[in-house]
């Protein structure tokens, strides 16, 4: 291939043809010609001479313009295709519409042509009749016209406007970048991120570009396409993140002393919600496994039986006059990738509110993959559209798992029954949302949105899945191996064994055939009869396990969740991992969890492979931490300097039979303190000062001024204005092994949001009164 410095405002050319190796004859040099003249146009061209290295081009390099594909290409016809009909299906699935001119060395060759290839393609060229002129014309204006309509509405115009350069006599105060100039160390900033990002960065006086508050123009147009494309009758770009989307939904929805239904296992923005709005809740509790991974709310819990009685025992609610809720909140897919079937979420939680908000912050890609069918808000089935369907809203950190900048989000809304206008709505979205957005982080939800339209969220999402499947097998053939041989190894989760519902016939994970595990649903839900996952009383298809969220267990713990003999705590792991620049999403007492998003590549996995096993000889040799985690040691010589990695692991293991600290996590969790007053009330004498921190030991009958979330996933355990029991406080008794934890292994320290350390003490900020 070509390879030459690549300037992206040029069109970029993919020429194909076996021939430019060839230029001895009539066709080779004629191609060689229009690849001059292309160059002398100031055409970037990278070109291919087999199949395969087209094929890598094509699925590596998504800043082509425009393909010359000769049909003549020479190699193994696949199914009875031409390899240059390969091609042409590779092309229309990762590039869309792009144009496609097929070079054939005379007109007869269109004979050999089906309607099938004339559909993917734009122009014939015969090589040996055409002017290389002619045809580089031609294709120069099909790519203009591709690259005129590739953006989506809002990038599309932002674009555009940066163009003008224009003389600017209002914010933002560095002038299109030009005040970063004017020092050095301002120089070095706008160095560092190009002058693009300061052209776009732009006050809202600009009308070209319309305005997301008042939702007009481009912002708009970009709104309207992402309902489109995600299945809503409305969409809102919000650039302060799902935590401003959360809120904006429940200032709309909610006033002070009004009912409202909220999983337990929900964002610390849920709760700032109901401070801003004064609302009641009552809690949806999920379940927990051995491992401390985060299950469903059972659906049994929802129902309107259950969330009438608790109602009725809550101190918050029993003694309203008007019991009846207005929302409800889940969580879905949880931290640890479960996912709720929607339509029944949806149909059991509408029986008691008429507004279901389901929070898909870490879930966005769920409706353009087949595998999730029935398994995201935004769908277009019968349920959605019964007349006492509720109102269901979505919210989705498209800078999670899609493709968009930092803090973009999306709020989705299906009108139902409880609906809420625009103008109604939009004052509660103007009050969260910021006058002066940053552009780039809107056109980066328009550019996402457009990355999942069509054929390309269907794509980018089986490649995701395809990448977790592969290295899910990878590890559990390698469990295997190691298992056989009475010897340890990761082991990922999910099911042990699959069975293929077209032939009955069953398979071990490993062995299984990657299509069945890449398209087949049954294969990730959870069975109620099942062992492997660890919870209990399931409902029959009630919630599946996100292939892409991959958590692997290290050995300690069993299926019926005893400690076992000997261990590997993960934290000992993910301590090494770090050293290599792999960053797990979570880490628990015997679990390590790895996200697969879009961007995940063959060799990022391979490589995470690679610190598996690494891991594995060193814990095994007991290398020393002064070669293993020599920061570590140097922190704490004293601590550490005479310890090997595995010296190191049992001791951890050893705290863990002792003090169990995930047992008491999995406690705190599964039992709500009793509130006093609501997260409001709490938060208002907070403003008044009336707190005081509170060391561990001594917060039995104390009243928590804030919530008290561990990290990960930072989910609360404690709400603000609930009481710490004066008896068996399980949050308690947690933040006190944690204490302990932190003493015997400093370097490994846990992070509690809420919560403050003072010589080794966890305190909690309480209410004095």
């Amino acid at each position: 291939m070509i390879s030459t410095n690549y300037n992206p405002v040029k069109s970029k050319v993919l020429v194909i043809d076996e021939g430019l190796e060839k230029l001895d004859t009539a066709f080779g040099r004629n191609t060689q010609i229009l690849v001059d003249e292309l160059t002398k146009r100031d055409v970037y061209v990278t070109t291919a001479v087999s199949e395969e290295e087209a094929m890598a081009a094509i699925v590596s390099d998504a800043s082509i313009h425009g393909v010359l594909l000769s049909w003549e290409l020479v190699g193994e016809t696949i199914e009875g295709k031409r390899p240059a009909a390969v091609l042409l299906d590779e092309l229309a699935l990762r590039h869309k519409n792009i144009p496609v001119f097929l070079m054939a060395k005379n007109s007869e060759q269109v004979k050999t042509i089906d309607e099938s290839v004339m559909t993917k393609v734009e122009e014939f060229v015969w090589m040996l009749e055409d002017t290389a002129d002619f045809i580089a014309g031609r294709l120069i204006a099909s790519v203009a016209r591709y690259r005129s309509q590739l953006l989506p509405p809002f990038a599309a115009a932002l674009a555009k406007y940066s163009q003008l350069r224009e003389h600017s006599w209002s914010a933002p105060g560095h002038q299109g970048g030009v005040a970063f100039t004017k020092l050095p160390v301002g120089r070095a900033f706008f160095d560092f991120y190009g002058e693009n990002l300061f052209r776009t960065d732009m006050g809202i006086e600009r009308g070209a570009l319309g305005s997301l508050l008042d939702h007009t123009g481009p912002v708009a147009d970009s709104e309207k396409y992402a309902a489109k494309v995600f299945g809503s009758d409305r969409s809102y770009n919000v650039t302060g993140g799902t935590s401003a989307s959360n809120r904006t939904i429940m200032q709309a929805s909610m006033i002070e002393d009004e009912v409202v239904i909220c999983d337990r296992n929900c964002h610390k923005s849920i709760e700032q919600g109901l401070m801003l709005t004064g609302a009641r809740p009552v809690y949806l509790v999920p379940t927990r496994n051995q491992y401390g991974i985060i299950g469903p709310v059972q659906a049994a819990e929802m129902s309107p039986e259950s969330i009438i009685n608790k109602i009725e025992a809550s101190p918050l609610t029993k003694n309203l006059e008007n019991k009846t809720p207005v929302y409800s909140v889940l969580t879905s897919c949880t931290y640890d990738g479960l996912c709720y079937n929607a339509v029944d979420a949806e149909t059991i939680l509408g029986k008691s509110s008429p507004r279901v908000h389901m929070d898909e912050a870490w879930f966005g890609y769920s409706r353009f993959n087949p595998i999730y069918k029935d398994h995201a808000a935004m769908r277009t089935d019968e349920a959605s559209f019964a007349e006492d369907a509720p109102t269901v809203f979505a919210t989705h950190s498209t800078h999670k798992l899609l493709a968009a900048l930092s803090q973009a989000s999306y709020i989705h809304i299906r009108d139902g029954r409880g609906a809420i206008p625009h103008d109604q709505f939009n004052q509660s979205y103007m009050m969260h949302a910021s006058t002066s957005p940053l552009y780039a982080i809107v056109a980066s939800n328009d550019i996402a949105t457009a990355m999942m339209d069509g054929d390309g969220g269907t794509m980018l999402t089986t490649d995701a899945i395809k990448e977790a499947v592969s290295f899910r097998q990878s590890v559990a053939k390698a469990h295997k191996r190691h298992s056989d041989n009475n010897d340890w190894f990761f082991k990922p989760w999910n099911a042990e064994t699959v069975v293929d519902p077209a032939t009955g016939e069953s398979f071990a994970f490993e062995d299984a055939p990657s299509e069945l595990l890449v398209t087949e649903q049954k294969c990730w839900r959870l069975d109620p009869k099942a062992k492997w996952h660890g919870f209990n009383d399931l409902q029959e298809d009630w919630v599946m396990l996100d292939p892409v969220k991959v958590s692997l267990l290290t050995p300690g713990m069993s299926e019926e969740g005893e400690l076992q003999e000997t261990g590997i705590p993960a934290e000992i792991f993910t301590a090494y991992a770090s050293r290599f620049g792999i960053v797990p999403t979570r880490t628990t007492d015997f679990q390590v969890m790895f996200l697969f998003s879009i961007g995940v590549t063959k060799g990022k996995w391979a490589t995470l492979i690679n610190t598996l096993l690494s891991f594995k000889r060193h814990y095994d040799e007991n290398a020393p931490l002064t070669e293993v985690l020599p920061e570590l040691v140097s922190s704490n010589p004293g601590r550490y300097a005479n310890l090997g990695l595995k010296d190191l692991g049992d001791e951890m293991f050893e705290f863990i039979k002792k003090h169990d600290p995930g047992q008491a996590l999995n406690n705190a969790y599964s039992t709500i303190p009793e509130p006093k007053m609501t997260p409001r009330k709490a938060f208002q004498k907070m403003v008044r000062g009336d707190i005081e921190l509170v060391p561990a030991d001594k917060l039995a009958g104390r009243i928590a001024a804030n919530a008290v979330m561990p990290y990960p996933p930072g989910i609360p355990m404690m709400m603000s204005g609930e009481m710490f029991d004066e008896t068996n406080s399980p949050q308690i008794e947690y933040m006190l092994k944690l204490g302990l934890w932190d003493a015997a292994f400093p370097g490994f320290e846990h992070e509690v949001e809420g919560a403050e350390i003072e010589d080794g003490v966890y305190n909690v900020l309480c209410l004095t009164e």
